[in-house]
């Protein structure tokens, strides 16, 4: 297994000498040994937040594949993930472009996660109706990958047509930049099963994934597929220490589990004790730079 974390793009984090940070950050994780350094995905926030969501809507949210095409001239070796970019929100060709660009300036280092997205008030201000996202997001995958891979691509779905066109650069990878899909609902693991080379999953620990990968394996053999060529990622969420997320990891790869990747602003606002956090879990784990 190997791990990653999510940059500090976000929050308060950002809010001064981001771009000092984020550098800081990819670079850091790149010296320690990581493989995977990932951006997650919000346009707008609601200016008035309920619920118990997490962000401050006053804080800063720098545009995540922005951020990766400038950490492509930063870093040397780390992957660069989204995790996830919420497809609905973007037209699928002008993601296909921005996306591919990052494989092209990072020399074919791209992991695409995505997901369908949830937060309402957001599709709202985007202008992209709610009930729509889980249709929107098959076929922008489906579009991803005859924009990279065609050499002359063309698609007819619900929401997005188009032929006789010419999509240059395609991405450094061949066939393409894996994607991978987060979620834990039924609509997301057939997502997975149906469309993905692998799953990002979320949980507490590891006795809330038995049950989803149980259920992903059964989804891709109905597919026609092989579970066991899936990508299996996992992000630990709620997880009151680092310390509980060390003593869990053999059992992450019991599971199955090929990549977990750590979002440190839970224990820490503080830019120092993130730094702190990456550093300890690279040397409890053994990483190498």
């Amino acid at each position: 297994m190997d791990y990653g974390i999510v940059l500090p793009h976000f929050g308060s984090f950002a809010r001064e000498e981001a771009t000092q940070r984020i550098v800081a950050a990819a670079e850091a994780a790149e010296a320690l040994g990581y493989s995977t350094i990932w951006v997650i995905d919000h346009l707008v926030l609601p200016a008035k937040v309920e619920g118990g969501y997490a962000f401050n809507p006053l804080d800063p949210f720098l545009e995540p594949i922005t951020v990766l095409g400038a950490l492509a001239l930063k870093t040397a070796r780390v992957k660069l993930g989204t995790a996830v970019l919420v497809l609905p929100y973007r037209h699928p060709i002008y993601t296909a472009k921005a996306l591919a660009t990052v494989d092209v300036l990072s020399g074919g280092r791209l992991v695409v996660g995505v997901g369908a997205g949830w937060m309402e008030p957001e599709f709202t201000a985007l202008g992209v109706p709610l009930a729509e996202r889980g249709s929107r997001t098959n076929e922008t995958i489906d579009i991803l990958k005859a924009l990279w891979t065609q050499d002359t691509p063309s698609y007819t779905g619900r929401h997005f047509q188009f032929s006789n066109i010419k999509f240059v650069p395609q991405p450094v990878q061949k066939p393409r930049p894996p994607i991978l899909v987060g979620g834990m609902t039924k609509g997301a693991l057939q997502r997975v099963a149906r469309r993905g080379d692998g799953w990002i999953a979320l949980g507490k620990g590891p006795e809330d994934l038995k049950a989803p990968l149980d259920t992903l394996r059964e989804l891709t053999t109905k597919a026609g597929r092989k579970p066991e060529d899936l990508h299996l990622s996992m992000l630990p969420i709620s997880t009151p220490t680092l310390e509980q997320v060390i003593k869990d990891v053999p059992r992450y790869s019991e599971l199955g589990f090929h990549h977990l990747y750590l979002s440190c602003r839970a224990w820490t606002g503080e830019f120092p004790q993130f730094m702190a956090l990456i550093a300890q879990f690279a040397r409890e784990l053994g990483l190498k730079g």
